[in-house]
Parts: C-alpha cells; sequence; structure tokens
C-alpha cells in the first residue's frame, strides 16, 4: 500500500509541477506587458510632438533651398538684363554705319572691331605698335601715313590706337563700332 501510496504521490506531485510550469510558460508565452520598457505606449503627445519635429526640419530644408533658387533666379535675371541692354545697344546705331566729317588734321582713332569704310577725301593710315589697319579689301595691312584708298573696307584688330588722319580739307567715311576724334 505503501507503494501505492507513494505512486499516488508521485503522480499528483508530477501533475502539480507540470501545471505550475504550464501556466508559467503560457504566461510568458502572452509576451511583454503593453506600457512597459519593451513595449512603450505611445501617447497623442508624442506623436504630435515628433510630427512637429518632422514639420520643422521639413520647412528648414524648404526654405533653405528656396533662398538658392531666389538667389540662382536673381542671378539669371541680372543676366538677362544685361543681354537685354546688349541687344538693345546692337539694335541701336552701333551695328550701322554712321557717316563722320573729318577736316585736315583731324584724327579717328578706332575701337577695337570696328569698320571703316572712307567715302571721300583723303586719309593717311595711323597704326600702333602692334601694326595698322586692315585693309580687307586689298587684303593687307596699311602701314603708319600710308595712303589710304577711298572705298576699301577697313578693320581695326584692337583698340589701341589705330585709325586714320583726315588730309583733306573736308573728308567722309562711314564707320561702324567704336571710336574718338582728336
Amino acid at each position: 500500500m505503501l507503494n501505492s501510496k507513494s505512486r499516488k504521490t508521485g503522480i499528483l506531485l508530477l501533475i502539480a509541477i507540470t501545471l505550475v510550469l504550464s501556466v508559467a510558460v503560457i504566461s510568458s508565452a502572452d509576451g511583454v506587458t503593453p506600457g512597459s520598457e519593451q513595449d512603450p505606449i505611445v501617447t497623442q503627445s508624442y506623436v504630435e510632438q515628433k510630427s512637429e519635429q518632422i514639420k520643422y526640419y521639413i520647412d528648414n530644408l524648404i526654405a533653405q533651398e528656396t533662398a538658392k533658387l531666389k538667389a540662382e533666379l536673381e542671378l539669371k535675371e541680372q543676366e538677362i538684363a544685361k543681354l537685354k541692354e546688349e541687344i538693345k545697344i546692337a539694335a541701336s546705331g552701333a551695328v550701322k554705319f554712321k557717316v563722320v566729317e573729318m577736316q585736315k588734321g583731324q584724327i579717328l582713332i578706332a575701337g577695337e572691331g570696328a569698320e571703316i569704310i572712307p567715302r571721300s577725301g583723303k586719309f593717311s593710315a595711323i597704326e600702333d605698335a602692334f601694326g595698322g589697319l586692315s585693309d580687307i579689301t586689298a587684303a593687307r595691312d596699311l602701314k603708319n601715313g600710308e595712303a589710304v584708298v577711298n572705298n576699301h573696307m577697313l578693320i581695326a584688330a584692337r583698340g589701341e590706337g589705330r585709325g586714320l588722319k583726315a588730309l583733306a580739307d573736308r573728308s567722309f567715311l562711314i564707320i561702324k563700332g567704336t571710336y574718338t576724334l582728336q
């Protein structure tokens, strides 16, 4: 009997231990407790705070990029204004030939790229340290003091002192580009 009683006790003990272990395993399998450090509860104020931080960050990025784009736009607008002014100048008399009357002894110094066509009277060439005017019609350079043929196209490659001196009482030429009379 003892043997059977001891057996019953052992079986009951085994059942009790199994039951306790089963309850422990089942409760731990349920997961972490909501609101604990392992599973924090997210509150509405936390979400609003984080969304405000993100909004502030995005607004700053947008403001920085907007400032950069405004600066670039301002530069482009300045370039456009400059080009419009150049077009306006080019469309005005700067690209047209202008008639110039010169008196005997008067000197015309041509600007860089100026085009000159002597029309009447007499002229002599003036050269600078780098050479004289280019006579495009005759395909040659004019030297200092050399007589200039009327109706020949002359070009000043540089604006450093090249030009023409009037030798007749009244001499006429047409010029496109900048020049100074002395």
